[in-house]
Parts: structure tokens; C-alpha cells; sequence
């Protein structure tokens, strides 16, 4: 067909429909127009082949000239006059480029093609059938997935990457008979996907061609000079019955060739035999059929598992290959590359990774094949990468393997190829070890032969670098080694030997100076000369000459010669030189030893004393027999000690094991005195006989005391003491003693009967002397026993006097050295006297330590050590005395004397300490939040300071809880003191604390606490020091200055299961107080300081707040928690509260069902009232059950289910007040006011008022008054918003008085004032019907029933702090009866004399007939009541009380309640 000519330029112009263009003619504008250079291209349907196609969408067309579907056709025009494009016609075009560069000359352009019904699908894409419509059939092409592609046109599948044209008949036929039949053989054999035939198209050959003749090279193109030539069945010949046999495995597989296919191209036909399953080990394929074959397409892959053709986009006409390393995965997607050491191998298509040869290399990043490695490096066989041959190696020129060089040659440089020989470098060069480099050889060394090395210059010759040949030393040089560079000069006392390999020494009694050449004999006689000397000296001291003059003999062990000795002396005796030769002086010797004679020596040596001796001090010459009880048992003693307990002194190197009836005392075996008895050997103490039993002196057994009247039949018979004894056990008397205690002994103490007593005068006191009393008391009068018992009003001890005599130092004389001697003194006088140490003792020290104080100087830390040293000696003294006012002052004066210690010890910010005390002066702090860092101390064990360290703010590990803070409001420094104990703070209301485990001290702290607590007679009980005491100075406070101090108590009370117990009908507990030392009344006082601890936390310590500084303690005490007698209250509580209950209840639920009644105001807020008192009353009664003190209950003191408990139990009492002020709010209303009384909504404002105001209270309570206190980083909860063992408000607060008895004592005024308002309307109410002592009883039961409604019997807790204790108790019943029982008056007279409300259940249960309706009878009510009810629009029963009847009380004709 013939189209319109469209002429186009580059800008695609689309034509108006779809067409298979086969033929495009241009045609000039004459004979000689230029045609040449056009171009024409057909532009594609985007549909069928994509817009993105480039491939496809811009086809060009061939020149006619020749066969059009091959690639090497011109697409350019030529000539003049006309040119024929020859295009494919089977691809649907949608436009028609033609291009160049001018139009000038073209006439006119002929467009040849045909509209089809389908397209063949373009190469790179496939539908089921191969081809795509577009026109009425929905089926397109679709491009090749990534790992296949199809290279042809017209395909119904596309094939895997690895299936590639393995072969292929492309070429032309000499004749018709060669193409008729095929035969291809496939070397190697390989997997055959499918065969593609194409049949010869006539319209190749001549016109006149035949069947057999004709030649291809004859075509002129005849079959497609028109449209039905195209479409002519002779011109493409199709196939019939053609065969394609494929040889596997020798059997013949033949797949029939069946129809024609419709999408092919315009010269031939297109059979594609696609097999099912691929066919693999094809050695040939055959073809065979009576039409003429224009080629055959084989698709195979090589038998081999890889391959190296993918496809990694879509649409592909042709696979891809990997690079030369590369293979497909296993979908064809992509390529995956040889191990590295490894290449790709191709061996007939068959695809694998074999090894690179030695010598070879390929790299992992690397997309090629094995590669040679470079000049001078070499690899072994796999390997990804070359080495160079190193240094001192060339390569083996395979690159194979590295060889080392040659001997005398190098290779310098890495990847060398070849060696250098050293010797062009000259005649000194050589190849150093590793023939990495020519080297020169050191001086004294030349080349060997080969020059592989060095060979070095004998000795006696020398090479330097003036020459290159070992040379001979010159005289008088040497060189005594073998390579010397250069000769050297003997040194003085030597000279050179023959050989000159050497110095010879010059001979005894010779010298020789370096100008000398020859040894020179010594001068002089007293000097001497060794081999060797270079000049003549004098031997050292300790040193004489020896025979020859040779040199110095050192004098011998035990002798000495100083600088004027001519010879050598023998130690004066009690030296020696420590077993040393050549001494100048000789030493003492030291404790434990004497000196002797050496064996065939002159010398003294020092030997240990002999068993039995000692020497106490240094230098002694002879060693002293020890003196009896004491003891030397092994050689080398300083000193004699005592016999080991229960043995004793024999001889002064001998002890004994004491017998039974004796003892060890003071190092020798006694016998036991009277009445005391020990019945084994090796004792040492006697136990003493039994009640009625006695003994004799020495006794390992005890004798009966049988006569009843032992004092008058055993007086004359026995020992005094015996019989004593015996008079004693019948009856209480103490025996005649003697008494050892720290202030002295006191001998023969006489026979006494008990309440008898003996005065002696104190021993160490001056006068008028003190005295001590010896008394007989009562210990146990269970078993009549009496014991003595000294009462000591002595102050000084034995030790006393020697402590005094270092007071006597002037002051002005006192340096900072006779500080220290003092203090080292005093040291150690008190710890001679250790546990003997007394009050007078700790007076005269802290005398002396008094006057180091008050010295100019300050305090070293030795001195500060020693005097720390003895007070901690004092401390754990026996101060006991009855003079309590001098030991008041004492202690006083101790203190204050240890304060100004720790404030002039030239230690800062350092502990100073021992097992009692221990002191630390901090320097004052400027830095930014100092008053807040604090300092704080670990103390593992309460009883021994010495484990006291720093941490915390104040440095040092933190790893442990801090037992001991303190923090100041102030950022000065301090001086802080610490004591184990009270010992120095007596008081006579402090007691001692009982040792053992925790469970028995809190059992006998109970016991003597119950027989001394003295609750009714006024009396204090007893309190404990419980912690460490502190003693801190801070100086000049400013104010509102705050010391706070956390200190762990060295008793743990622990929780109330512990501390908690019952004492006849009060409870007891042990709790924690701070407290302060008042050194003006001697006793611990509370005030001033806060206590704050977690009582849920009972290992955790306390905070003490305190507003100044001194000495600072946690006491322990007993104190009864709740006033009045808490088992008969809680009982008596709990039985009214149960009748309260059950009232409101009852009362709740005989009003609701009541509608006539229920919806009256009063009624409204009675129900409420009810609801809330009944809540409350509900939480406090089953707190009981829920809550115990011990700890043991469902809920946890302290747990936040006690806090929400609390908080709940506060918020239901305040609603329940609020209640109350609107029940008498309503009744003012409606009994006083009675007129103008109406509420809008009241019931939703009383709800939100009564349920709202309370809220704010718990809330704030808890927050404000639950609060953590820091000290120096150490947290403790203080719980002032919660009691200690109920879940309830805390009693006796600021948030309590504020939160709850605030409100409380508001809503009770007002309350009142409601009260009298009413009262006064009671007053005024009359019945003439009435007498007045009825009228009487009625308006005070009316008056009785309000009170109780309005909750005025709380009015009585207000008056229960008044301090009389019987008050307190009367009151607390009273508080009781009236409030516990508050539900049960609802009760009485809400319903029980509420008239409208019994009647409305008699009425229910037919017991009662309906009264008639109000105002069918006259009355006759002139009082406020009958003016509230008086009909007519006035009356609301929303608003008022209808009439005094809805009042709750009895009522009577409306004239009364």
C-alpha cells in the first residue's frame, strides 16, 4: 500500500496508526537531485517494545541493495534521483524518521507497508504466542526476567543466560540442495534447551530459480516488489513435516516441527522447537524436510555445573559474559567471581575455577584471569597476590622461588633480579650476613678471602681507619683483644707484656706512673704496694699491712683500728663488730646478749644470754641470772617474764605445771587460800567451795561444814576463814578479804554480817584523805547470799604521782620537742597502768595535756598520736568512784583538754586514732557549697576506732554506708572528738549498756526497764548511750546555724516485732534520742537537737539537728507510746464501734426504702452524714485486724499501703466533719432561719463541699511532711506525717495539730454555735400538754440528740491533753463512749424516735393503718415548728424541714423534739 508521504526531521511525528513497514522510497526533485546521507528510521510502538527500549524503538532501515536483516547493510542512502529503503515489515511502527541534513531537494517520499492483525514480540521479550495485538486482543509482550534473555523475534518463552547459540548454518547456500538438508555435530556434547529453524525465503534468489538450482548470490528481490508479492505463498515456502533429531547418549531423539509460525520476519519463517525438559550429552542435531533451509539455530549449555553467562536487566536479547574470573549464580543473575587464587577456565564451554600456577597470581578484586607476577617477586600455586624476594635474595627467574645471593655479593633492594658483587665497592667491603648490603669492616677487622665476611686483627695488632692491614702495636702499646682499631697504653701500676697482647702487673712493693716505662719500687716502709700499684698508699683504717707489703689484712672479727692506731685492738667488753673484719670502732651489743672471746681469736663476739639470763640494755658485758618468779626459758632474752598461766617458777630457767590445789599467781604455784579449792594441775584461778562447804589452805577438795552453829564449835578448830565461810552460808555475811583494786589494797577486810561495813582511809590521796567503804550487801535474796562490795571515794591510783610530775613543766620552757617527750611519757605510763588506771589517774593527765594545750605551739602529730594513745588507755580504766561531783569535774576537764588538742594538732583533714578515741581537726572550706559537702565516717566496728576511716564527702572510698556524717550550716573548720563510750561523761541517769546478741540484750534491757519505767510515780526511766560520742567545736556560729549528724546507734533497736512490747496494760517502746551533754548539770539533755530515723529501716542510723555544737549522742530509752489503758480502751473502741456500725447500716438502709421520706433535704443529708461516718468508722475498726504493732499485719507499717491507709482514714474524718457542719448549717436553717432557707442544687454543692475541702489535707500532709534529710550525702525518710505503729496520723505533729485536730476543734466551733442557736429554739418550744418536768426531760433529750448529731462530743478530745493523769484517763473514756458510739445515736434518732420513719414500716407490715393525709385536721401549733409547716405555697420539702417531726427526734403535736 501506498501512505502519505511524511517527511521528519529529528522530532519523532507519530502517523495516525499502526503499520508493518517494509518499503520506503524517496524520490528528488530530478535525475541529478543528491540523495545521498538520508536516513530512515522507524519509530516503534511503545506498548509492544517500551518507551525505555532505545534497543528496539528506533529501527533503522537498510538499503535495498542488499539482504536487509543483516547487520553489516548500509543504513545511510546514496546516489542521486531516488533511494529504496528496505525496513522491516513486520514490526509495528508508529512513525517514520527520515533525516538529514537538508530537504531541499526531495520531491516526495513512498511509505510501502501493511496494517497486521498481530506483531512478532522484539527480541528481548516473549508472549504465549510469541506476538502481541493491537487491535481487539489483550495481549502484549513481556519483557525477559533478569537471568534469561531471547535474541530472536516472535518467541513464546525466553531462555536461561546459560543456554547460548552454540552453532548455527549462517551462512548462504551455494544451492538449493545444500539447504534441504542439515547435520551439525557438537564437540563437546552439551544440554540442548531448544533449535530454531528458519526456511529460506525466495524472494533471496532469481525469478527463475528452481528447487534445485539457483544460487543465493543471484537474489534480485522479486517476491517483495508489491504487497501480494509479499504475501505470496511460493515466495516463502513453509514447513511440512520437518524433523529435528537430536543425538544423546547414541539414541536419536527426533521433535517434530509442526505449523507456521505467524509472528516471523518478512524473508522466512521461523520454527522454534522448544524441548520439554532439556536434553543433555547431545553429540549432533539433525535437520531434514523437503523445503529449503536458511538456517539453524542450536541453544545449548556445556555440561559442566557453571557457567559464565548471565543477565542482570531485564529485556535482554543476548546473554552477557562474566569477566575472566567470573561465574554465573545460580539464577543467572548476576556473576560471582573465582576464589582468589583461582581463574576461570573454559575448557569446550565447559565452565570452572582452576589454580593459578606458581608463579602466577590473581587478586579478590580482580575480574580477570591469572597474571604473571612482575620481575623479582614470586608466588606459590593459588595465590591472590606476589611477593618481592626480600633483601639478600634474587628472584629464581620463574617466579617461582627466591634464591639468596652468592657469597661476597648482595641484593639490596626487595624484588631483585640479580646480586651485585661488594668487591667493586672496594677492599674493605664485605656482604654483611643477610646479603642485604655491602658493609665496610670495623676498625680492627679486615675482609676475608671471599669477602663474605670479617676476619679480625690478632691480638697485639690493631686497624684503624688510616689503614686496610692489621698493623702491629707500637711499643709501649697493647691491644689484649683480638679486632682493636686501635693500641692502648697500660695503665699506671702495669706494663706491656712481649707479645703486646697485655699489661702485666708491676711486682710486689712496685709502682709505675703513666710517664714511666718501667716498675718502681716503694720508698717508704709504712706504706705498701700491691702488684699493680700505681703509686705506694697507707692501709685504710680497720686495715694493717700485710707481711710482704703486698697490701692491707683487715683487722679480725672482735678487733678495731682508728685512724691513730698503729695495729689492731681487741672490742672493749660488752662490743663487738657485728661479726665483721676490718672495723674502725666497735658496737654495742644489743638486749639478750654478752660478750666472749672468739674461739682461737683475740676478737669479742656477742652471744646470746644462757637460759635463765638476760641483759636488759645494749653494751652489756655478761648477761644476769633472772631473779625469782621470773624466768628466762630460751637463750637471747631482753628480758624475765612470768611463767605461762597456770605454771610457776622453779629455777631462773625452769617452770613447773602447778599441782591441784594450787594456782598460778605472779608467775609462781601458790596454794589455793581458804575455801577455794582447785581439783586439776595447770589452774589458775581456785574455785571456791561450795555453799556449807570449807577448806584448808593448798586443798584440791572441800570439806562439809556439818555443825549448825559453826561460829561457836569451828572458831577454835579451823582457820577463821573456814569457819567464816560456813557462818556465811547460813545466813548473809560476807568473810574476812583482802581487796586489790586500782586504788590500792586493802588488807584484812573483817568478818562482817551483811548491812556491816568497814571504813579505810584511801591509800594515794593526800590529806584530809578520802575514804573508802567496804560494805556487806545482799546480791540475791533468793539465796540469802552477801557479797563485798567497795565503795571508792579515792581519786588517785598507784600510778598518779608519775603522771603529775609531767604537769610540773614550766610553760615557757616547753618546745616543740619536750611536747613530744612528754607526750611519749605520758604514753607510756598510761599504758603501763592500762585496765588500773583510775579517775585521779585520768585528772593528772588531763593536766598534762592541759598544759601541751596551752603551750605556744602547735602539736605535732607524733605528739598528737601519743597523747591520743593515752586517753584511749584511760578510757578503758575503772573511773568508778563515789565522789560523782570530782569525777564530773574530772571528766570536765578531760573533754575540754582533748577539744583544744584536736584544734592545735598540726594534722588536718586526718583521723587521729586508737580503739577509744579518736580526733580530727578539718580545715575551714571556702570552696563553692562547702557548708554542704560534710564529712563522713565507716566504722565497722562501734567498739574500736582504729577501724575508723574517712569517706564520703570527705573523701576516701565509698563502697560502704557511712556510719558516722556530720554537716554544718557553716563552711569553718572544726575539731571533732570521738569516743567510744560515755566515760568521760558521767551522768547519774544513764545506764550501761548490756553486751550479747541483739534478741538478749532487748530482753534484759526490757526487763530492768520494767520495774524503773515508773509511769505512775513520776519517775524517768532509764537511758542508754547507744553510739559513738562525738564531741565537735565549729567555734563562732553565726546565726540559724544547724549541725547535723548522722550516726548509726551501736545497738539496732530494729522493727516493732523487736522494740515493741506490752508492760501490764501500757505498751513500750525502745526507741532512738539525740542528744547533747550539758557539762553544767552533767547529765544528756534532748532539747535543742531533732531526732530522725526510718523506723522501717532498723539497720539504718539517725540524724541528729541540732542548732549548736558540743558533745553529741543517740541514747536509748523506753517510753510508753500511748497514754491511758490501751487494752480495756481498744476493747471498749472496738465493741461500740461494731454497735455504731451496725446502727448506720441500719439506718441506711430503713431510710432509702422510705420515699416519702428520703426525699426531704434533712433526709438527703442524713443518708450522706451516715454513709461517710459509716466509711470512717468501717476503716479505723478493721485497722485492728488489717494494722499491728508488731509489724505483723496484711499491711506493712510504713509500706505504702499504710501511707494510702492513712491518707484515706484522714480524708473520711474530715468529710465526716464537713458532714456535720452541714447537718447543723440544715438545722439552722430550718429551725432558726426557717424563711428565705431555699438552696438551689444543694445536694450537689453539699456533696462537693463535704467530699471536696478534705482532699487538700492528706494531700499536703503527706507531701510537706514526709521529707528526706541529707547529710553529707547520707539519706534518711523522716515519717512525720504517719505514727510509728499505726497506719494513722502521727500524734502530737505540727501536721497533726494542723491537718486534723485544726480542722477538727474549726467544725466543733462551729458546730457550737449551731448548737446554742438550736438549743435556744429547744428552749423556746412549749406544750400546754405537757408538765414542766416533762416538757423538761423532752427539750434535754432533744439538746442530747443534737449534740451528738452535730459531732460536739469531739469537743472532748480537746481536753484530753490537760496533764493530770487521772484527768487524761476519765477523759479517755468519756472521748470514747461518746464518739465510738456516734453511729448508734444516728441510729436512735434518725429512726428508733423518728416518728415518720416507724410509722412507715408499721405501715409497711400492716402493724399500723396509714394516718390521715396533713391538713384534714385542725392545728393548733403556735410555735417556730408549725410555722415551718404551715401549708400554703411557703411549703418546700425540698428546702426546709416540713415540720419538727422531720427534725430527727421525737416529736409531739409539733410542739417539741
Amino acid at each position: 500500500m501506498t501512505m502519505p508521504a511524511t517527511v521528519i526531521n529529528e522530532d519523532n511525528a507519530a502517523t495516525s496508526t499502526v503499520h508493518g513497514i517494509f518499503k520506503v522510497v524517496l524520490y528528488g526533485s530530478s535525475e541529478s537531485s543528491d540523495m545521498a546521507g538520508w536516513t530512515v528510521t522507524l519509530k516503534l510502538n511503545a506498548d509492544a517494545y517500551g518507551s525505555d527500549n532505545t534497543r528496539e524503538s528506533n529501527t533503522p532501515c537498510k538499503s535495498v541493495d542488499g539482504d536487509p536483516f543483516t547487520d553489516d547493510e548500509s543504513v545511510v542512502s546514496t546516489g542521486t534521483n531516488s533511494f529504496t529503503f528496505t525496513c522491516d515489515g513486520h514490526l509495528a511502527a508508529t512513525s517514520v524518521v527520515v533525516a538529514t541534513t537538508s530537504y531541499k531537494d526531495l520531491a516526495e517520499i513512498v511509505v510501502a507497508g501493511h496494517v497486521w492483525s498481530k506483531y512478532p514480540c522484539p527480541a528481548g521479550k516473549s508472549s504465549p504466542t510469541g506476538t502481541f495485538s493491537l487491535v481487539g486482543v489483550s495481549e502484549s509482550c513481556q519483557e525477559c526476567a533478569k537471568g534469561s534473555y531471547q535474541d530472536l523475534a516472535g518467541q513464546k518463552f525466553c531462555r536461561p543466560s546459560k543456554y547460548v547459540l552454540q552453532t548455527a548454518t549462517d551462512k548462504e547456500f551455494s544451492t538449493y540442495s545444500d539447504a534441504s538438508s542439515f547435520s551439525y555435530t557438537m564437540a563437546p556434547s552439551g544440554t540442548i534447551h531448544d533449535v530454531v529453524v528458519y526456511n529460506i525465503n525466495f524472494d533471496d534468489y532469481s525469478s527463475t530459480a528452481t528447487s534445485s538450482s539457483g544460487t543465493e548470490s543471484a537474489a534480485t528481490g522479486s517476491c517483495a516488489s508489491t504487497l501480494a508479492g509479499y504475501q505470496d505463498a511460493n515466495c516463502v515456502k513453509k514447513i511440512e513435516n520437518a524433523q529435528v533429531k537430536l543425538t544423546a547418549d547414541s539414541v536419536e531423539n527426533p521433535y517434530n516441527i509442526e505449523g507456521t509460525n505467524d509472528g516471523t520476519s518478512r524473508r522466512d519463517q521461523t520454527y522454534t522447537v522448544k524441548l520439554s525438559s532439556e536434553l543433555a550429552g547431545v553429540t549432533s542435531v539433525a535437520f531434514s524436510q523437503s523445503f529449503i533451509l536458511a538456517e539453524l539455530l542450536v541453544y545449548s549449555a556445556p555440561t559442566s555445573t557453571l557457567t559464565d553467562k548471565y543477565n542482570d536487566e531485564t529485556g535482554a536479547t543476548e546473554p552477557k559474559t562474566c569477566g575472566a574470573s567470573g561465574f554465573a549464580n545460580a539464577q543467572f543473575t548476576a556473576c560471582e567471581m573465582c576464589p582468589v587464587g583461582q581463574e576461570k577456565k573454559d575448557e569446550s564451554g565447559n565452565i570452572q575455577c582452576g589454580d593459578c600456577a606458581a608463579g602466577k597470581y590473581r587478586a579478590a578484586d580482580f575480574d580477570g584471569g591469572c597474571r604473571d607476577c612482575e620481575a623479582g617477586s614470586i608466588s606459590e600455586a593459588t595465590s591472590g597476590s606476589c611477593n618481592k624476594c626480600e633483601i639478600g635474595k634474587k628472584e629464581n627467574g620463574q617466579r617461582t622461588d627466591c634464591t639468596a645471593c652468592e657469597a661476597g655479593k648482595v641484593a639490596k633492594t626487595e624484588g631483585s633480579t640479580e646480586c651485585t658483587a661488594c668487591s667493586a665497592e672496594g677492599p674493605l667491603y664485605y656482604a654483611n650476613s643477610g646479603n642485604t648490603a655491602c658493609e665496610t669492616c670495623d676498625e680492627g677487622k679486615v675482609p676475608n678471602a671471599d669477602q663474605s665476611g670479617c676476619k679480625e686483627c690478632p691480638a697485639g695488632q690493631y686497624r684503624d681507619s688510616e689503614v686496610t692491614d692489621c698493623t702491629d702495636c707500637p711499643s709501649p702499646k697493647y691491644s689484649t683483644s683480638a679486632a682493636s682499631p686501635t693500641c692502648s697504653v697500660c695503665e699506671e701500676g702495669k706494663k706491656p707484656n712481649d707479645d703486646r697482647t697485655d699489661c702485666v702487673e708491676c711486682p710486689v712493693g712496685h709502682y709505675r706512673t703513666t710517664a714511666e716505662k718501667v716498675c718502681t719500687p716503694c720508698g717508704d716502709d709504712r706504706e705498701y704496694a700491691a702488684p699493680g700499684s700505681p703509686s705506694c698508699t697507707k692501709c685504710d683504717v680497720g686495715h694493717v699491712p700485710n707481711s710482704d707489703k703486698s697490701g692491707c689484712d683487715p683487722c679480725p672479727v672482735g678487733m678495731y683500728r682508728g685512724a691513730d692506731d698503729m695495729k689492731c685492738l681487741v672490742c672493749p667488753a660488752g662490743e663487738n663488730t657485728e661479726g665483721k673484719t676490718g672495723q674502725e670502732q666497735c658496737v654495742k651489743c644489743p638486749q639478750g646478749k654478752e660478750t666472749k672471746t672468739i674461739n682461737g681469736e683475740e676478737g669479742l663476739e656477742c652471744v646470746d644470754c644462757a637460759v635463765g639470763f638476760f641483759s636488759a640494755v645494749e653494751g652489756t658485758a655478761t648477761c644476769v641470772e633472772c631473779v625469782s618468779p621470773k624466768v628466762a626459758l630460751t637463750t637471747g632474752q631482753s628480758e624475765c617474764v612470768l611463767c605461762e598461766p597456770g605454771m610457776g617458777w622453779t629455777s631462773s630457767s625452769t617452770c613447773e605445771i602447778c599441782p591441784a590445789g594450787k594456782r598460778s599467781k605472779d608467775g609462781l604455784c601458790v596454794d589455793c587460800t581458804f575455801n577455794e579449792i582447785t581439783k586439776l594441775e595447770k589452774q589458775t584461778e581456785c574455785t571456791r567451795c561450795e555453799k556449807h562447804y570449807h577448806s584448808i589452805e593448798g586443798q584440791s577438795s572441800c570439806l562439809k561444814c556439818d555443825d549448825p552453829e559453826p561460829e561457836k564449835t569451828m572458831k577454835d578448830s579451823t582457820n577463821e576463814l573456814q569457819w567464816q565461810k560456813c557462818v556465811a552460808d547460813l545466813g548473809p555475811a560476807c568473810e574476812k578479804q583482802t581487796v586489790d583494786g586500782v586504788y590500792g589494797t586493802f588488807v584484812d577486810i573483817p568478818f562482817m554480817r551483811a548491812g556491816n561495813e568497814e571504813v579505810r582511809e584511801c591509800q594515794f590521796d593526800p590529806d584530809p584523805k578520802p575514804m573508802a567503804t567496804f560494805k556487806c550487801e545482799i546480791v540475791d535474796e533468793k539465796t540469802d547470799s552477801a557479797k563485798l562490795v567497795a565503795h571508792y571515794d579515792c581519786i588517785k591510783t598507784p600510778n598518779t604521782g608519775e603522771i603529775e610530775k609531767l604537769a610540773t613543766e614550766p610553760q615557757g620552757e616547753i618546745t616543740p620537742e619536750k611536747t613530744e617527750e612528754i607526750a611519749n611519757s605520758l604514753k607510756d605510763l598510761t599504758s603501763t597502768a592500762g585496765a588500773s588506771s583510775g579517775i585521779g589517774d585520768v585528772e593528772a593527765a588531763a593536766d598534762v595535756i592541759g598544759v601541751i594545750a596551752d603551750a605556744p605551739n602547735d602539736v605535732s602529730e607524733a605528739a598528737t598520736e601519743n597523747l591520743v594513745s593515752a586517753v584511749n588507755s584511760l578510757a578503758g580504766g575503772n573511773l568508778e568512784t563515789e565522789d560523782m561531783a570530782k569525777k564530773e569535774e574530772i571528766s570536765k576537764k578531760m573533754v575540754n583538754n582533748l577539744k583544744k588538742i584536736a584544734q592545735k594538732t598540726a594534722v588536718t583533714n586526718k583521723l587521729v586514732k586508737s580503739a577509744n578515741i579518736a580526733i580530727m581537726k578539718v580545715k575551714p572550706d571556702t570552696s563553692e557549697g562547702a557548708e554542704n559537702k560534710g564529712y563522713s565516717f565507716v566504722l565497722p566496728d562501734p567498739k574500736d576506732l582504729n577501724k575508723l576511716d574517712q569517706s564520703g564527702g570527705g573523701g576516701g572510698s565509698e563502697t560502704q554506708q557511712p556510719s558516722i556524717a556530720i554537716q554544718s550550716s557553716s563552711a569553718a573548720g572544726m575539731s571533732v572528738v570521738l569516743l567510744t563510750g560515755d566515760a568521760f561523761f558521767p551522768s547519774e541517769k544513764t545506764g550501761k549498756l548490756p553486751a550479747g546478741e541483739p534478741d538478749s540484750v532487748t530482753t534484759e534491757l526490757f526487763a530492768d526497764l520494767e520495774d524503773d519505767l515508773g509511769l505512775d510515780n513520776g519517775t524517768e526511766t532509764v537511758k542508754y548511750v547507744n553510739s559513738v560520742v562525738l564531741e565537735i567545736d565549729i567555734g563562732e556560729q553565726e546565726p540559724g546555724f544547724v549541725l547535723n549528724l548522722y550516726i548509726k546507734p551501736n545497738f539496732q533497736v530494729g522493727d516493732t516485732s523487736k522494740n515493741l512490747k506490752r508492760i501490764d496494760d501500757k505498751r513500750v517502746q525502745i526507741r532512738y534520742q539525740c542528744a547533747w551533754y550539758n557539762d553544767e548539770k552533767f547529765e544528756w539533755v534532748a532539747d535543742g537537737c531533732d531526732t530522725i530515723y526510718d523506723s522501717n529501716q532498723p539497720t539504718g542510723g539517725v540524724v541528729c539537728s541540732c542548732t549548736h555544737n558540743t558533745s553529741f549522742a543517740v541514747l536509748m530509752a523506753a517510753e510508753e507510746i500511748d497514754p491511758g489503758y490501751i487494752e480495756v480502751q481498744s476493747m471498749l473502741s472496738r465493741i461500740l464501734l461494731a454497735g455504731s456500725i451496725v446502727g448506720l447500716i441500719a439506718t441506711i438502709g430503713l431510710i432509702l426504702p422510705a420515699s416519702a421520706i428520703v426525699t426531704t433535704r434533712s433526709a438527703k443529708v442524713n443518708i450522706c452524714f451516715s454513709i461517710a461516718l459509716l466509711i470512717a468508722s468501717l476503716l479505723f475498726f478493721i485497722q485492728d485486724f488489717l494494722i499491728k504493732d508488731d509489724n505483723s499485719g496484711i499491711i506493712k507499717l510504713k509500706s505504702t499501703g499504710c501511707i494510702v491507709y492513712t491518707m484515706l482514714q484522714h480524708y473520711m474524718w474530715l468529710v465526716v466533719f464537713m458532714w456535720t457542719i452541714i447537718e447543723g448549717f440544715l438545722m439552722y436553717l430550718s429551725l432558726v432561719q426557717v424563711f428565705g432557707s431555699h438552696i438551689s442544687h444543694y445536694m450537689i454543692k453539699f456533696n462537693a463541699l463535704a467530699y471536696g475541702v478534705p482532699i487538700v489535707f492528706p494531700l499536703a500532709g503527706y507531701f510537706a511532711f514526709t521529707r528526706k534529710v541529707t547529710v553529707a550525702g547520707v539519706e534518711v525518710v523522716d515519717h512525720q506525717y504517719m505514727a510509728e505503729t499505726m497506719c494513722f496520723l502521727k500524734p502530737g505533729t505540727i501536721n497533726f495539730y494542723a491537718l486534723f485536730f485544726g480542722p477538727l476543734v474549726l467544725s466543733i466551733m462551729v458546730n457550737l454555735v449551731f448548737f446554742f442557736l438550736v438549743l435556744k429554739v429547744i428552749r423556746s418550744s412549749k406544750n400546754s400538754n405537757l408538765s414542766d418536768k416533762e416538757q423538761l426531760l423532752r427539750q434535754l433529750k432533744a439538746a442530747v440528740g443534737v449534740m451528738v448529731l452535730l459531732g460536739t462530743g469531739w469537743v472532748i478530745g480537746v481536753f484530753m491533753n490537760v496533764p493530770a493523769p487521772g484527768m487524761q484517763v476519765s477523759l479517755q473514756y468519756v472521748f470514747i463512749i461518746v464518739n465510738a458510739s456516734q453511729g448508734m445515736f444516728v441510729f436512735l434518732f434518725y429512726v428508733v424516735l423518728n416518728d415518720a420513719v416507724k410509722n412507715f414500716w408499721l405501715e409497711k407490715f400492716g402493724l399500723k393503718t396509714a394516718a390521715p393525709k396533713s391538713g384534714t385536721g385542725a392545728s393548733t401549733a403556735t410555735n417556730v415548728y408549725a410555722n415551718a409547716s404551715a401549708s400554703g405555697a411557703n411549703k418546700d420539702a425540698e428546702h426546709t424541714y416540713s415540720s419538727a417531726a422531720e427534725f430527727p427526734a421525737k416529736r409531739d403535736d409539733n410542739a417539741n423534739l
